[in-house]
């Protein structure tokens, strides 16, 4: 399978896993449109890749010690077909893994779950369901959908 590239990774963070030392990795894509959204040039892929998965891997190997898990991250990581292999390929190392999602796709989060791939999950909720499309820059139109598959996510 392949694996994406990394396009953005944080070495150390104090306090994306609450309580632990962890990196973070930052995955290209995202199905949402926030015009608040900080992570903007990840969203539609255009970010330049910093390193490929093997990198990450021979710098996850030196970090034992040091680190306790990492966080997925993006963009939205449930995106990439390759990501329970990427976390499996973490948790094999002995690390910890996060996920931080928006909460649009409850199947791939669902295998996640099921696999227990994923020691932590952070579901970034936008707003009131009412305005749930409108803060996330999407059509007004597509709001009951989006909702349907957030409230999936939050019922896991």
């Amino acid at each position: 399978m392949d694996m994406p590239a990394i396009c953005g990774l944080q070495k150390l963070t104090l306090l994306d896993y609450p309580g632990r030392t962890a990196c973070t990795v930052f995955l290209p894509g995202c199905d949402l449109r926030c015009p608040f959204c900080h992570n903007y040039e990840l969203v539609e892929g255009g970010a330049a890749p910093m390193m490929s998965w093997a990198d990450f891997m021979r710098f996850l190997d030196r970090r034992h010690g040091l680190l306790d898990g990492v966080v997925f991250t993006g963009g939205e990581p449930c995106l990439q077909p390759a990501l329970p292999q990427m976390m499996a390929d973490v948790r094999a190392e002995g690390f910890l893994v996060k996920l931080d999602t928006n909460g649009l796709h409850p199947d791939g989060l669902a295998a996640v779950l099921s696999a227990h791939l994923a020691d932590y999950v952070a579901m970034d909720i936008k707003n009131a369901p009412a305005k749930y499309a409108r803060t996330t820059g999407l059509p007004e139109e597509r709001n009951d959908y989006i909702m349907a598959q957030v409230t999936r996510s939050v019922a896991l």
